[in-house]
């Protein structure tokens, strides 16, 4: 109880703060919001306060905040209380608690007024790593650049792994723990090992912390093979290409001297 009550002091406008995180306007288009997940639930079980007499909804004071902020997000577990729970025993609660970051809540993930329930594993997939690229920018472009990503969101396939399917949908687990991280790998590579968790799927050094000296090495490791392999490239091009011009002199030259 302790800890809703503290979430419920971080979310006050005294405690909201809009940087970094996606914004949501105060217009409710009411023709989608019909067609949407919550349609059919009255405004008033969400919005409890617009029925209180002498109460101006929304707010004359606070249309120049973000509405994503300011909602009481505690009243999502009346609905989805298992979900609730294992919000608040991840990454993005603990951070909230610790004010560490600005982290996300309910309403910054999903669009509550039109939160749509029939997406294909696809379609949700692609519209996640969105989602979570507006936090994680440096994150989703190494995803996109590594197998899982090309294989998810340019070839299409259902089966490839998305940001939950590693990270979890609502407790948004960290995995630089190795036993944490094969449990997710796991997932998909059922004989998965512990060196499994060696490959980097995320290889960017932005965001990566200073002391995270063991992901720093791979990284710089993966950039000499890269590196490596450029060379290598472009100089069996430069040998062939080569070889072919000289062979096309000789050619132009023997017909030459016949002619």
């Amino acid at each position: 109880m302790l800890l809703f009550s503290f979430l419920g002091l971080l979310f006050s406008p005294a405690q909201a703060t809009e940087k970094n995180l996606p914004q949501r306007s105060w217009f409710v288009d009411m023709s989608k919001f019909q067609s949407s997940s919550h349609g059919r639930i009255s405004c008033s079980e969400c919005h409890p306060d617009i029925e209180e007499k002498g109460v101006k909804h929304p707010n004359p004071q606070l249309l120049n905040r973000s509405s994503t902020l300011l909602y009481d997000y505690k009243r999502c577990e009346k609905c989805h209380p298992q979900v609730y729970q294992r919000y608040l025993k991840g990454e993005h609660a603990k951070a909230l608690v610790e004010r560490k970051k600005d982290a996300p809540t309910c309403g910054n993930c999903h669009v509550s007024h039109y939160v749509v329930s029939s997406q294909s594993r696809l379609e949700l997939g692609r519209w996640m790593t969105e989602m979570c690229g507006e936090c994680h920018p440096s994150e989703k472009r190494s995803y996109l650049e590594n197998y899982h990503g090309k294989a998810a969101s340019s070839l299409g396939h259902e089966a490839s792994a998305y940001c939950t399917d590693c990270h979890g949908a609502h407790n948004c687990l960290s995995l630089k723990k190795k036993e944490i991280a094969l449990e997710a790998c796991k997932k998909c590579h059922p004989n998965a090992q512990l060196r499994f968790t060696d490959y980097v799927i995320h290889a960017s050094k932005e965001g990566v912390q200073e002391g995270d000296v063991e992901k720093l090495n791979k990284l710089t490791i993966l950039r000499w093979i890269e590196i490596g392999f450029g060379i290598i490239v472009f100089a069996v091009l430069a040998f062939f290409y080569s070889h072919t011009l000289v062979w096309i002199l000789r050619k132009v030259h023997e017909w030459l001297k016949r002619n």
